[in-house]
């Protein structure tokens, strides 16, 4: 045991003694390096796992950084108990005891050994530096089932609901459906459906918090809890489209048209009992939002207090003309407010498909027999290409119409859809960008 004998001020015969710490542990750890001209280093943060050795960046690397040498800063418990001695060792070359001011090949530096003040006891850290092994943006994707609905349907949709999937599709004109965990999506199980009719509008259902609502030809609504089980609801006015649910900054609804003495008008409703009609907040004629065969998301962020609105994509207006706008709705002192998003070179929204993913939204879209997607890296306001590396499967048939979900596991899920030919695809993709894939 190393001592440290002073002189007391009290008595010259007296000598004191101090006891130096037996602390070995590095309390903080930062490296950096000369070619790192963009800085990436200093804002990396390493997590010290003191438990079990070890000492690594969570957050990994952009993909190919790559640096030769960097000088890494370290303390111990304290500036004043300065580790005794710290040992670095590398693959393929001999350990060397580390100095603030030397360089050090980072890309082979396995372990690092410390000494306690005491200079005795010792700690082993065991050393990585974690970097993207694939470009991180690339989606990558997997075929996961195929021809997973067994009879002929002319029409489907799926939904993500009590942690199941659920394909509703219609075949010999009788409403039927297929189930799977939502973690699964290649074993179906046939589901059991009662008290819809066979007139269902499988684009018009939707998902809220606590149940499921779907509406038919003649502008009925139908509710379920289970997803299995339906019911016919008694509404006031007869309901034209559902938009899903529009945020607030007290507790969202669910947007609808309704038929008020053959008028149309937009209003809010908790569970299609009851409504507040809603005035428009513009001189936008209500004929020019879609009513069937829409693709809609709700956007509410967590990050802006004013991000809280309805974004509606493609469909058929009231005279059967396509939309081609992307709508953003949103709740403004009681009043719709609207605005038509900026896109760049669209040229039908036809059957496309909204999602949310990695704090982006995108829209699935098709156009001359080709499937492309387009994102928004500003909550809907402009839209672009995504680019090769966001890319639909080259394996991956043609398709429109299709349903898109995205889980908290950071996948993608795509369900069927319609085929060039307009037949009816029954298959399952998912895709994931390399960056979540390596977490």
């Amino acid at each position: 045991m190393n001592l440290l004998l002073l002189p007391s001020c009290l008595d010259s015969n007296e000598v004191g003694e101090v006891e130096y710490s037996a602390d070995a542990q590095i309390y903080t750890f930062t490296i950096s390096s000369k070619a790192d001209t963009n800085n990436i280093l200093n804002s990396t943060v390493f997590t010290i796992d003191q438990v079990n050795g070890k000492i690594f960046n969570k957050e990994l690397l952009p993909y190919q950084f790559n640096v030769d040498s960097v000088t890494i800063n370290l303390r111990g418990s304290s500036a004043y108990s300065s580790l005794n001695n710290v040992k670095l060792s590398f693959s393929g070359s001999d350990d060397v005891v580390w100095s603030q001011s030397d360089s050090v090949g980072i890309n082979t530096l396995y372990r690092i050994t410390t000494t306690a003040p005491d200079g005795e006891t010792t700690k082993r850290y065991d050393f990585q530096l974690n970097v993207h092994d694939k470009d991180p943006y690339i989606l990558s994707w997997e075929n996961i089932s195929h021809g997973y609905i067994t009879p002929t349907i002319s029409d489907q949709k799926t939904i993500s609901y009590n942690n199941r999937f659920i394909t509703y599709f219609i075949s010999n004109g009788a409403i039927s459906a297929v189930s799977s965990s939502s973690n699964d999506g290649a074993n179906w199980t046939t589901a059991n459906i009662s008290g819809l009719p066979p007139n269902v509008l499988l684009s018009s259902l939707s998902v809220s918090e606590d149940a499921l609502y779907i509406l038919d030809e003649t502008n009925r609504v139908f509710n379920s809890i289970d997803g299995f089980t339906w019911f016919l609801t008694i509404t006031e006015f007869p309901i034209i489209a559902n938009y899903g649910i529009l945020p607030s900054d007290i507790n969202g609804k669910s947007l609808v048209i309704i038929d008020d003495n053959s008028t149309y008008k937009f209003a809010q409703t908790d569970d299609f009992t009851s409504f507040s009609i809603m005035q428009m907040g513009s001189n936008t004629s209500i004929s020019e939002f879609p009513l069937k065969d829409f693709s809609s998301i709700s956007i509410n962020s967590s990050t802006s207090y004013t991000i809280k609105y309805l974004i509606i994509a493609g469909g058929l207006k009231a005279d059967n003309t396509p939309n081609n706008d992307i709508w953003i709705i949103q709740e403004n002192n009681g009043k719709i407010s609207n605005l038509k998003s900026k896109k760049t070179g669209v040229a039908s929204l036809s059957e496309s498909t909204l999602f949310y993913y990695d704090n982006n939204i995108y829209l699935l879209i098709n156009s001359m027999g080709i499937n492309n997607l387009l994102f928004s890296d500003n909550f809907g306001l402009e839209w672009k290409p995504t680019g090769i590396n966001q890319s639909l499967p080259t394996e991956m048939d043609f398709r429109k119409k299709t349903s898109v979900i995205t889980d908290d596991n950071n996948n993608i899920w795509i369900f069927g859809g319609v085929s060039e030919t307009q037949t009816q695809l029954d298959d399952v993709w998912r895709g994931k960008l390399n960056k979540f894939a390596q977490d």
